[in-house]
């Protein structure tokens, strides 16, 4: 069962621990640290990465925790910030190069981890967020 089925007085709840891990990997991917990122990542984590073919990134989707925080520290090459912000209105990260969105990041939750991390880095679906 996701937060979005518990009642309404529960998914605030739900949605505070969550964004507070959404802030956690946030600072974990701004300081780079794979180790920080593996444990709040779940066992059966899967990242996908939507590029548009526009970044080196590895086959899709990633599986596991290593190849998962391995991928989220690429994404932070030099000059890249990290910043919270709703993003279909839910919680998420947006990458920042030179006060432009280069990414944004959102997730699903399962025990306490993030189970499922979605990373859209294709330039034509971030138009909007660089106006």
């Amino acid at each position: 069962m996701t937060s979005r089925n518990y009642p309404a007085w529960l998914r605030r709840g739900a949605r505070g621990a969550d964004e507070a891990i959404i802030d956690e990997l946030s600072r974990a991917m701004a300081a780079k640290d794979d180790e920080a990122i593996r444990r709040l990542l779940h066992r059966a984590v899967i990242v996908v990465i939507d590029s548009g073919g526009h970044l080196n990134t590895a086959p899709i989707p990633l599986n596991g925790r290593a190849a998962a925080a391995s991928e989220l520290v690429s994404l932070m090459s030099a000059g890249t910030t990290t910043a919270t912000a709703s993003i279909n209105s839910v919680q998420g990260i947006t990458l920042l190069r030179e006060d432009r969105v280069v990414g944004v990041i959102t997730a699903d939750f399962r025990s306490g981890r993030l189970s499922s991390v979605w990373v859209v880095c294709n330039p034509e679906k971030l138009r909007h967020w660089n106006r």
